[in-house]
C-alpha cells in the first residue's frame, strides 16, 4: 500500500503532524516505538491549553483526536530502514512489515546523554 506520508516517531511533533495532515483527508502512517524520551517526567511544558500535562496524559489525548481521522493509521513499532527507490520511500520495520510513502516526516527528537556520574539516572526528570 502507498500512503502519501510515513512519519517516523510519535512525539509532540509526530503527533500533530499526523493531526494536520488527517485533517487534510492525506493517507498517514504513523510509526512510534513507545518509547519516549520523557517517559520518566512528571509534567510537559510549552504546549498551550496543555501547560503542565503528564506526558502520558498529552499522548493519549493526541491519539483519541487523530483517531477521528480514518485515513491515520497508528503503527507501535520501530522503522529499521528507509530507502529512497525513485520517486517512493520503502521503510522497513523491526517487526519486517514494509510500507510504501510519496514523503516522509522524521520526528524522532533527540536521545539524552548523561554524563558519568553515579546515580545520575535516580534522579533525571525530576531534579535534573
Amino acid at each position: 500500500m502507498l500512503v502519501d506520508c510515513a512519519i517516523i516517531g510519535g512525539g509532540p511533533a509526530g503527533l500533530n503532524a499526523a493531526l494536520v495532515l488527517g485533517r487534510a483527508r492525506r493517507n498517514v502512517i504513523l510509526f512510534d516505538s513507545n518509547k519516549p524520551r520523557n517517559a520518566v517526567t512528571q509534567e510537559s511544558h510549552g504546549f498551550i491549553t496543555r501547560d503542565g500535562i503528564k506526558p502520558t496524559e498529552f499522548r493519549q489525548i493526541a491519539h483519541m483526536e487523530i483517531s477521528r481521522y480514518p485515513t491515520v493509521e497508528y503503527k507501535n513499532t520501530e522503522v529499521i530502514s528507509v530507502i529512497k527507490n525513485q520517486m517512493i520511500f520503502e521503510l522497513v520495520t523491526s517487526m519486517g512489515a514494509k510500507y510504501q510513502s510519496k514523503t516522509i516526516i522524521i520526528s524522532t527528537g533527540l536521545e539524552d546523554i548523561s554524563p558519568s556520574i553515579d546515580n545520575i539516572s535516580d534522579f533525571f526528570g525530576k531534579p535534573i
